[in-house]
């Protein structure tokens, strides 16, 4: 079996995930609709009859992204996790392919996913309420006008070197347990000990914590999923599967 075949596969296993794909859209019509009237701030706070519904409108917002958030941690967690759970791992590497290569094509397939799903539940539901207020092409100026006079290569860069970094210690986390509930636990024990790394390594080279930049924020992000790559590869090569 090729690599083709196994990344089709794994594309084909997530598209058919109905219980996810199922809370995803769950999760997008409840930001939706409470972003709606959250923005709408002509009914906020007013002293109405209402003034339940608006509650309520409030803790469902409250809901929507909290439910978002938890979905977007704990859903690249169970894609990774879904082929120890089910032997899949263990019959692919007897079928040829090696462990080296599955890994890469399983984490190519889980970032793309796991992207797609930030695209469905951030991204469309800001763009859809912003379009509903009539609020998009005053972002969309604001986003040129910080573009412009602002730093944004360096933040965005920021965001997505740490969104990569924390994803990357994520998959370690499921490799070391194997997939087990225990990864979270892992995970944040593997996320204190890198910042502590990078403060003793701060101290060693004479920064000042308050005089940490971007640029090197991101550094540490790149290092920090550099060293959890190879660490996933290590243990994997050596697992008993």
């Amino acid at each position: 079996m090729n690599l083709w075949n196994v990344f089709r596969m794994e594309i084909y296993k997530n598209i058919h995930d109905r219980a996810s794909l199922f809370i995803m859209l769950v999760l997008m019509c409840l930001s939706i609709i409470s972003g709606i009237f959250i923005t709408n701030q002509n009914w906020i706070f007013r002293e109405t009859a209402e003034f339940g519904v608006e509650i309520m409108v409030i803790w469902l917002f409250v809901f929507s992204i909290l439910g978002t958030l938890a979905f977007l941690f704990i859903y690249p967690y169970q894609m990774a996790r879904t082929d120890y759970k089910n032997n899949v791992m263990s019959l692919m590497i007897a079928s040829g392919v090696s462990r080296v290569q599955y890994y890469f094509v399983k984490i190519g397939a889980t970032l793309l996913f796991s992207f797609l799903s930030i695209i469905s539940l951030v991204i469309i539901p800001l763009l859809i309420v912003l379009l509903i207020n009539g609020e998009v092409a005053s972002a969309f100026e604001f986003a040129d006008f910080y573009w412009e006079v602002g730093d944004t290569g360096v933040t965005f860069g920021l965001i997505i070197t740490g969104w990569l970094s924390a994803f990357s210690t994520l998959m370690t986390a499921v490799i070391i347990t194997k997939g087990r509930g225990a990864a979270f636990f892992v995970f944040f024990g593997l996320s204190i000990a890198t910042s502590q790394l990078a403060l003793i390594i701060q101290i060693l080279l004479g920064i000042n914590r308050w005089q940490v930049t971007n640029t090197f924020t991101i550094i540490q992000n790149l290092f920090t999923m550099a060293i959890m790559g190879l660490v996933g590869i290590l243990i994997l090569r050596k697992q008993d599967l």
